[in-house]
């Protein structure tokens, strides 16, 4: 197939050529241009034979790179568009809707112009070519430029850009000083200076963000504008200073919030950053004793750590309470807020203050897993660990709350049940075990006489069946996650965890919209996989300890199987 063909307009034009090409174009454009032009033409009508760019050089005795220059004109005037530069492939497109009119170029008069422009890319090593001079002239004659104003823009960028200079960056920064009106000598000179007078500067502003490059248009323009909101050298020097990635972006983002913060002087700048830095590197250090990743530290600064230090927290009691959040299921900073804030309006803010609280509430926290270990599958949340505050407040000691919790185990709900024990205790007045008054039981009762009826007995019989495998499901449950902990306690392991079930979504995204990256996804889960596997052998934990380890591998220590019989495993002590 040739290298070019009709565009689908074209398929209903004739195919001969029209007099417009004749009459509009022929008389001003170059023989050769239009020698390719016309065999061209002729081979779109043979797009089934395999005619290419090399071919077509051969027959017209010339070389590819001016067929491409003839090609380049003929696009400028609407005749032809360009598909692909490799390979090279072109559309032929219907003459009667070119709207580019061929402009002849008068060569004599740029004669001056040429040797100038020559003379100033021979600093750098550089040769222009018979194309390129057509380009130079032929944006002269497209755009309202004095010659003098261009050829002060071209050695200023060859001066920026030295030997790598190319025509397509001198146009555009043409360009853009045309769009702002600066079309003559004097204008452009003028502008340009400015550049150069803030050029000294820009360096200073990319030697502090390790910027290894020269200042572009776009660099200059940044500046000038936070010149303009008041900073002064110094004061973007400070805020370069203080980028962790340095870029122009970044630096501009900063400097922004600093005129919204209203922090223009240099001083202001420094204080303000720094305190930023030191919330950041704690921010970074809460997340971690939260459990919480923080890849960026902005957002959580401005809605929780920067309030929690204009509220008088020191920084470890801040981190001290963050462990305290993870121990009891709050691990958020949202959740730690809540905490920060009933603190705060409480008046406990002094590093003694929090300690004593913390102490308080750890205390209360052991007090409360010794009842899980009575009574078996208790939540360790807000609520329930509330309850432990107000039974001390009914002056209840440890040795009572714990006494409630065994008559409470192997009910289903044995916190309610508890409460309701110490409430009926607090009521009599009953404060140790030794005054626990006994069962009053009638002689003629038939508990006097050693008789239960068969309803209480199932009752009994259920409950220390609830009670049996409720303690042997916590035992399971305990392990685990003591390993679990200790393997999140491994950075990087929680990296992965974290990557692996990301990658589960990559996956089923990949499955349905682009299958085409399943081989390269699979291959990634695979070696996260061989990374977590090597991390628990280093931390000498197996893959099975992670999950809970149930004494019966039939219900679960549930008591039941699948299908809702008991099941046969249960062996209470006699």
């Amino acid at each position: 197939m040739a290298f070019c063909s009709f565009s689908k307009d074209y398929d209903t034009a004739c195919t001969i050529i029209e007099n417009k090409f004749i009459t509009k174009y022929l008389p001003d454009v170059d023989g050769f241009a239009v020698k390719v032009y016309l065999y061209g033409l002729f081979l779109c009508q043979n797009t089934d034979s395999d005619f290419t760019l090399r071919s077509m050089a051969e027959v017209l005795k010339t070389d590819e790179e001016k067929i491409k220059q003839a090609y380049s004109l003929w696009e400028d005037y609407d005749l032809v568009q360009i598909l692909s530069q490799e390979p090279f492939t072109l559309q032929y497109l219907p003459v009667r809707s070119a709207i580019g009119k061929a402009k002849k170029i008068h060569y004599e008069q740029y004669a001056d112009f040429n040797k100038e422009l020559q003379r100033k890319m021979q600093k750098v090593g550089k040769f222009i070519s018979a194309g390129d001079y057509i380009k130079y002239m032929r944006f002269l004659e497209e755009n309202n430029i004095q010659p003098q104003a261009f050829l002060l823009i071209a050695e200023y960028c060859v001066n920026k850009q030295g030997a790598s200079v190319v025509p397509s960056y001198i146009f555009n920064k043409a360009k853009k000083l045309i769009q702002k009106g600066k079309t003559t000598y004097d204008q452009v000179e003028k502008e340009l200076s400015n550049y150069n007078a803030n050029e000294g500067n820009l360096l200073a502003v990319f030697s502090a963000l390790s910027i290894l490059r020269n200042p572009d248009e776009t660099d200059y323009s940044l500046y000038e504008n936070w010149l303009g909101k008041g900073f002064s050298q110094d004061g973007i020097i400070a805020a370069a200073k203080k980028q962790k990635r340095g870029s122009m972006n970044s630096l501009d983002l900063a400097l922004g919030e600093l005129a919204e913060k209203g922090k223009l002087e240099t001083e202001e700048i420094e204080r303000y950053l720094n305190d930023r830095e030191m919330l950041a590197n704690l921010t970074f250090r809460l997340g971690r004793k939260l459990g919480v990743k923080v890849q960026n530290p902005a957002p959580y600064i401005d809605e929780y750590v920067e309030k929690w230090y204009l509220y008088g927290y020191e920084e470890g009691s801040l981190l001290d309470v963050a462990l305290f959040c993870l121990k009891t299921e709050r691990g958020n900073f949202e959740a730690m807020h809540e905490l920060l804030q009933n603190l705060f309006n409480e008046g406990i803010v002094s590093a003694e203050s929090v300690k004593g609280f913390l102490k308080e509430k750890n205390d209360e926290l052991k007090l409360f897993v010794k009842i899980q270990s009575i009574c078996g599958g208790i939540r360790k949340n807000a609520a329930n660990l509330s309850l432990i505050k107000t039974w001390r407040a009914w002056n209840f000691s440890n040795e009572m709350i714990l006494e409630a919790a065994t008559r409470s185990a192997g009910g289903a709900n044995p916190v309610p049940y508890m409460n309701k024990i110490l409430s009926d205790w607090k009521q009599k007045g009953v404060f140790t075990v030794q005054s626990i008054p006994a069962p009053v039981v009638s002689p003629s009762s038939p508990a006097s006489q050693g008789y239960i009826s068969p309803a209480i007995e199932a009752a009994n019989a259920k409950a220390d069946r609830e009670r049996y495998y409720a303690i042997l499901r916590e035992k399971a449950l305990t392990r685990a996650e003591k390993f679990v902990a200790k393997a999140n306690a491994n950075e990087r392991f929680k990296e992965v965890v974290k990557e692996l079930s990301k990658m589960e979504i990559s996956l089923a995204k990949a499955e349905v919209f682009d299958q085409s990256q399943l081989p390269a996804l699979q291959k990634q889960k695979e070696n996260l996989l061989l990374e977590r596997k090597n991390i628990l052998t280093a931390l000498g934990i197996e893959e099975s300890q992670l999950v809970p380890q149930y004494a019966c591998k039939r219900c679960l220590d549930t008591g039941f199987l699948p299908e809702g019989t008991a099941c046969n495993c249960y062996k209470p002590e006699q």
